[in-house]
C-alpha cells in the first residue's frame, strides 16, 4: 500500500460517491439507486447505477464497477495515487508523502518540475520587460493586449541563444536530468543540453489549480514551426488540460467557449468574455470533453471556418455529444478568428455572435446545405434526404418534429412525406443495430475465477462486508484455509484482517484496495446476486453450498481410493466414510 489503509478509507468516506459522480454526469434517482448514462461506453438507455447506501457504482452494460476511487481512476485516467490525491484535495485532506520509494521519488520530481517551471516563467517575463523583449512587447501591443492582461496570463519571451535558459536554471540549482524531464531542455546525441524554446513569445500553461505545468511558444517571425508546446511530462498531459480553464471555471457564465489558440483565449478574457478556453495543439479529446461538461451547462465550439476547422468542429461535436454536453457552434465571419474580430468590431458584437450560435442540428444541416447548390431538383432531393438522415439520428423527438416542420415549410414539401422518410431511416437503423454491442473488458483484464468455488466464495466475502457481525460464524465454518479460489483467498485475508483489527469493513472500503477488474467483478456480483433481505440466512445458505461442493469433491476422491485399495478392511472403512458423507450431503441439500 502506498498510504495507510486508515487514510485511504478516510478519503473515501469524505467523498460521497453520489456527489462525486454527479459532478461528471447526470444521475436520476429510482428507488434507492441512482441511474445515468454510462461514461465508459456508448449507450442510449441508462445502465450505469450508483448505490448510495453501499457507496459503489456498477454498469450493467459494460460491467465496470468499484468505489469512488475506482471511478476517479477510470474517468480521469489516473493511477491510484493520483486519484487519491484528487479526492483528498476535494475533501480538504492533506496526504503525507507516500510510503513506496518509487512513488516518493515521483512525487518529489513532480514538485521539482513545478518549481523549475515557475522559475522559467519568471525568467521569461523578466526578459519580456527588458531589452530582449522589445519585439515581443511591440507584437503584444499591436494585438491590443494591456499590461494587466500580460501579467495575468504570465506572458514572456524566451532568449535567442542556444542554451541561455538552461545555463540560468542550472545556476539556480537545477540538474540536467530535471531540465530534460521538465521539457525545457533537450539533450543532444553528444550529451549537451540546449533550450527547447528559443526566441519565442511564451505562454505558460496552468492547470486547474494555477500551477504552471508546461509552456507554449510562438515565433515572432516567419520561421517554423510557428507554435511549439512542451512535451508530455510527469505533470503535463495535453489531452487532459484546457488552456485558460484556471480562469474560465471562475466565470459567472454557465457556458464555456472553446477556441483554437492562446491569443484567442487571452483576447476574449480581456474583452470580458471570461469563459473561453482552448485545447492544447490537439483535437478535442474525451477527457477534455468530460472536463468541459463538469464546468459548464453549455459548450460552444468556435473553430476556424476553413475545411480543417469544420472537420475539427464535427469531431468535437461528436465527442461532446457522446459525453452528454449541450453544444452549439459559433460561426466566425470568413477568414476571421475571435482575436481579430474583437479588435476590429469590439466585444459587444462578438457577444452577439455567441447569442446567435447554432444548435447541433442547425450546424449539421448547414454543413450539408453547403455541399449542394440547390439549383436542381436532384440537389434539393439529396439535401432533403441528408436532412432526413440527420434528424433520424437525433434522440429528442420534440426537436426532431420542430425541425421537420421548419424544413418541410422551407422546401415546399408536406410534413408527412419528410416524417415518413425519417421514420423509414429510424426503423432501418434500429433493425441494423441488432443487439447492442457492449465494449466488454478483454478476457485478459478479467479476474480468473474458479468455476466451481470462486463465485460462491466471492459472494460470501460480499455478504460478510454487508453483515460484519457474522464474521466469527464464517471464520469458524469457512476460514482462510478453506478458500479454494486463489483470488478470493487473497481478498478474504484482507477482509478477515480488517475485521480482526477493528471489527468493521464495508464493501466499498475493500474495493478501494483491489484492482479495477476485481472491483468490477465484485460490484457486478453485489448488484446482481447479493441483493437479499436476510443476509444472515443468505450467508448460511452459501456456507451450505460450499460445504456440499467440498464434500462432493471428497466423495470423488474416496471412490478412486476404494477402486485402488487392495486391503479389504480399509475398503470397508472408506465405504463407511462415503456413506456418512452421503448422508451429510443429502441433509445439506434438503436444508438448501
Amino acid at each position: 500500500m502506498l498510504y495507510p489503509e486508515e487514510l485511504i478509507e478516510e478519503v473515501r468516506l469524505r467523498n460521497d460517491i453520489v456527489d462525486v459522480i454527479s459532478s461528471y454526469l447526470k444521475l436520476e434517482r429510482k428507488g434507492k439507486t441512482y441511474f445515468g448514462l454510462c461514461p465508459f461506453h456508448s449507450e442510449k438507455t441508462p445502465s450505469f447505477s450508483v448505490e448510495p447506501a453501499k457507496q459503489f457504482f456498477y454498469c450493467f452494460g459494460c460491467n465496470k464497477g468499484g468505489s469512488v476511487i475506482q471511478f476517479i481512476m477510470d474517468i480521469e485516467h489516473l493511477e491510484f495515487t493520483d486519484a487519491l490525491k484528487l479526492l483528498a484535495d476535494r475533501a480538504g485532506i492533506v496526504l503525507p508523502e507516500p510510503e513506496d520509494p518509487g512513488e516518493r521519488e515521483k512525487s518529489r520530481r513532480r514538485k521539482e518540475i513545478l518549481e523549475i517551471n515557475k522559475k522559467a516563467a519568471r525568467y521569461f517575463f523578466s526578459l519580456l520587460t527588458g531589452n530582449q523583449g522589445v519585439l515581443a512587447r511591440n507584437y503584444l501591443k499591436k494585438r491590443g493586449l494591456t499590461e494587466k492582461t500580460v501579467r495575468k496570463f504570465g506572458l514572456g519571451v524566451s532568449p535567442g541563444g542556444r542554451d541561455e535558459l538552461t545555463r540560468y536554471l542550472m545556476a539556480e540549482g537545477a540538474d540536467g536530468g530535471l531540465l530534460v524531464d521538465s521539457g525545457l531542455s533537450i539533450r543532444s546525441e553528444n550529451g549537451t543540453l540546449t533550450d527547447r524554446f528559443r526566441n519565442r513569445l511564451m505562454f505558460p500553461i496552468f492547470n486547474i489549480r494555477g500551477d504552471i505545468i508546461g509552456f507554449g511558444g510562438r515565433v515572432l517571425d516567419d520561421s517554423l514551426p510557428k507554435y511549439m508546446n512542451s512535451p508530455e511530462t510527469l505533470i503535463y498531459n495535453k489531452s487532459r488540460e484546457l488552456y485558460g480553464l484556471n480562469y474560465a471555471r471562475k466565470s459567472k457564465s454557465s457556458k464555456l467557449l472553446i477556441v483554437e489558440g492562446y491569443m484567442d483565449v487571452i483576447s476574449l478574457h480581456q474583452a470580458g468574455i471570461d469563459f473561453a478556453v482552448a485545447s492544447l495543439g490537439t483535437a478535442l479529446t474525451q477527457s477534455q470533453a468530460w472536463i468541459l461538461k463538469k464546468y459548464a451547462d453549455e459548450v460552444i465550439i468556435c473553430y476556424d471556418s476553413d475545411a480543417a476547422g469544420q472537420n475539427a468542429t464535427v469531431r468535437g461535436l461528436e465527442i461532446l455529444e457522446k459525453v452528454g454536453c449541450r453544444t452549439k457552434v459559433l460561426l466566425m465571419p470568413e477568414g476571421k478568428d475571435p482575436d481579430e474580430y474583437i479588435r476590429n468590431n469590439g466585444p459587444e458584437k462578438f457577444k452577439n455572435l455567441i447569442d446567435g450560435a447554432l444548435s447541433l442540428l442547425d450546424y449539421k444541416i448547414r454543413v450539408k446545405k453547403n455541399m449542394y447548390n440547390q439549383n436542381t431538383v436532384e440537389d434539393r432531393l439529396e439535401l432533403l434526404n441528408s436532412i432526413a438522415d440527420i434528424l433520424a439520428e437525433h434522440d429528442n423527438s420534440i426537436e426532431r418534429e420542430l425541425y421537420a416542420q421548419d424544413y418541410a415549410r422551407q422546401y415546399g414539401i408536406s410534413l408527412e412525406s419528410l416524417q415518413d422518410e425519417i421514420r423509414k431511416r429510424m426503423n432501418k437503423n434500429h433493425r441494423s443495430e441488432g443487439p447492442r454491442k457492449i465494449n466488454s473488458p478483454a478476457s485478459s483484464d478479467l479476474p480468473r475465477v474458479d468455476n466451481r468455488y470462486g463465485e460462491l466464495e466471492y459472494m460470501l466475502i460480499i455478504m460478510l462486508c454487508m453483515e460484519n457481525r457474522l464474521y466469527s460464524t464464517v471464520a469458524k465454518k469457512y476460514g482462510i484455509e478453506s478458500f479454494k479460489d486463489e483470488g478470493a483467498k487473497e481478498v478474504a485475508k484482507r477482509l478477515f484482517a480488517k475485521l480482526e483489527h477493528n471489527n468493521s469493513c464495508v464493501l466499498a472500503e475493500l474495493l478501494s484496495e483491489l484492482s479495477p477488474s476485481l472491483s468490477s467483478y465484485l460490484t457486478g456480483l453485489a448488484s446482481k446476486k447479493c441483493n437479499v433481505e436476510d443476509t444472515e440466512k443468505a450467508i448460511l445458505h452459501l456456507l451450505q453450498k460450499l460445504e456440499i461442493l467440498y464434500l462432493e469433491d471428497l466423495q470423488k476422491q474416496t471412490i478412486e481410493r476404494i477402486k485402488n485399495e487392495q486391503d479389504g478392511i480399509k475398503r470397508q472403512e472408506l465405504g463407511l466414510e462415503f456413506s456418512k458423507r452421503a448422508e451429510r450431503i443429502a441433509t445439506l441439500k434438503k436444508m438448501a
